[in-house]
């Protein structure tokens, strides 16, 4: 046998190793969570999603929207309380496909701006951070207003500023130590119309 291949074997081996004692070590204790997956796993849920959330930014550097999506599934089926990983897709979504400079259809920008609205408000209800979720969605509104004067939201640029204060506002509720200062900036452009 080659010695890459022994190599490959010898990590194969640490790894099956540590996944027995881990295994072994949470079986008395439960882990809390919401996934079957990550109930399964144990403690191993939370590194397996982070090194497929890696993944999903590969994906998203080599233009493969539809793999970074797909691998985003699992990442989040391993680990849904992971915050920074629904934000790291719901900003690739909202600031660079829904970008002016890279999609020219307005209407496409607004349904990546939906897209990444959803996909914020889904993590909201399983992230360990939901304040942080809540945020996001105001911030994705509050960029879209500022830069994207063409983007058909049903009201216009006041409903998107009026939106984006309604998600600062409630991520305040849910402490955020950002939003209150946000959401005066939304008002405050809002007033300026």
């Amino acid at each position: 046998m080659s010695r890459r291949r022994w190599h490959t074997w010898g990590w194969i081996g640490v790894f099956a190793l540590a996944a027995s004692a881990v295994w072994i070590e949470s079986a008395t204790s439960a882990p809390d969570s919401s996934s079957v997956t990550q109930r399964l796993l144990g403690p191993l849920a939370r590194p397996l999603a982070s090194a497929q959330w890696v993944r999903v930014d590969l994906a998203l550097r080599a233009g493969r929207t539809d793999l970074a999506l797909a691998r985003a599934e699992t990442a989040i089926e391993l680990d849904p309380g992971l915050s920074l990983g629904w934000i790291s897709l719901a900003r690739h979504m909202a600031f660079e496909l829904a970008s002016p400079e890279t999609e020219l259809d307005p209407q496409r920008r607004l349904t990546w701006r939906r897209a990444a609205l959803a996909l914020a408000a889904r993590g909201e209800r399983t992230a360990s951070d939901p304040g942080l979720l809540a945020f996001w969605q105001g911030l994705i509104l509050f960029h879209a207003a500022q830069v994207d004067p063409e983007l058909p939201w049903p009201g216009g640029r006041p409903a998107v500023l009026q939106a984006a204060v309604a998600h600062f506002e409630r991520a305040a509720k849910l402490g955020d130590p950002d939003a209150p200062d946000a959401a005066r900036a939304a008002r405050s452009l809002l007033r300026e119309r």
